[in-house]
């Protein structure tokens, strides 16, 4: 008798034991099903793409972000698909924030600039200090000065369990880099914030209005895939500020932010294969490379 109950609370322990990790393992097999599905849908935008199916590239393409959440190469594929229908709006939109998540890539900088260049807009002169900020986002600022915080304590904490240790030039050129590091850091999150407020005009001539109202006299007219920023809303409208100085309100429907608050994640950081290519030919015609 003692036995058979042994070995029935055996069974049971072995019985709960198998459940745990079935629930445990379950959340895997689902998160690759999920992963194996956003990257068929990835793979069917492409092909849909390559047949000269705009709409039916930004369906697959559109599915793939609900999935997969913002990545840049869903990002870059979206705004190559708009190109190719003449929406520069949207395609300058999707760029944007392609060029966001994959600071200083060629490909998407160069389709970019002739989305620009075929909006009638000018490809904006980047001074080399905003080029250099520009290498990092956000999120990649904030790692740089949490990681130069970290290598100060550790210095001093070394220096104080052995005294001594790190001194002279040594510890004053760490200090002096770690003290140049940690500014720049600061100075790029400040940038990087700032950018965080961009938005793209997506409508053809959007009108300016002096006031949020529909009755409001228009001031001005901004062109389709413009960088604006995102000063303030008021019941579906947004006063938005340009470059040149000019400022004013537009519905909220002619306007995107580059970096939208749905919820959707950055997964990937650069651009996987396979992606559709660079549109520019370098004649100013476009032409499309499978990569």
């Amino acid at each position: 008798m003692r036995l058979f109950k042994k070995s029935k609370s055996g069974s049971i322990l072995i019985f709960t034991l198998a459940l745990g990790m079935m629930a445990l393992l379950a959340p895997l097999g689902n998160t690759a099903a999920e992963d194996n599905m956003g990257r068929d849908l990835f793979a069917q935008g492409n092909t849909a793409y390559a047949k000269g199916n705009y709409d039916q590239a930004i369906v697959h393409y559109q599915a793939a972000l609900d999935r997969e959440g913002y990545t840049p190469a869903i990002l870059y594929n979206l705004g190559n698909a708009y190109y190719m229908k003449n929406e520069m709006g949207q395609s300058i939109l999707y760029y944007e924030r392609a060029l966001y998540l994959d600071p200083g890539n060629i490909d998407i900088e160069a389709n970019l600039a002739l989305a620009r260049k075929n909006a009638g807009l000018v490809m904006p002169d980047k001074t080399p200090w905003k080029a250099f900020f520009d290498g990092f986002t956000l999120n990649g600022w904030t790692w740089v000065g949490v990681i130069v915080l970290c290598t100060l304590s550790l210095m001093i904490l070394v220096n104080g369990i052995r005294p001594g240790i790190l001194r002279g030039p040594v510890l004053k050129t760490m200090a002096c880099l770690c003290l140049l590091l940690f500014l720049a850091a600061g100075a790029g999150m400040v940038v990087q914030y700032e950018d965080l407020k961009h938005g793209v005009i997506t409508s053809e001539n959007a009108r300016l209005r002096v006031s949020p109202f529909d009755s409001a006299t228009a001031s001005g007219v901004v062109k389709r895939g413009k960088v604006v920023n995102l000063a303030d809303t008021y019941k579906g409208y947004v006063f938005i500020k340009e470059a040149n100085g000019q400022s004013g309100w537009i519905p909220e429907d002619a306007v995107s932010a580059v970096l939208p608050t749905d919820g959707n994640h950055q997964t990937q950081t650069s651009l996987p294969q396979p992606t559709v290519g660079k549109i520019n030919r370098g004649d100013g015609e476009s032409d499309i490379n499978k990569t």
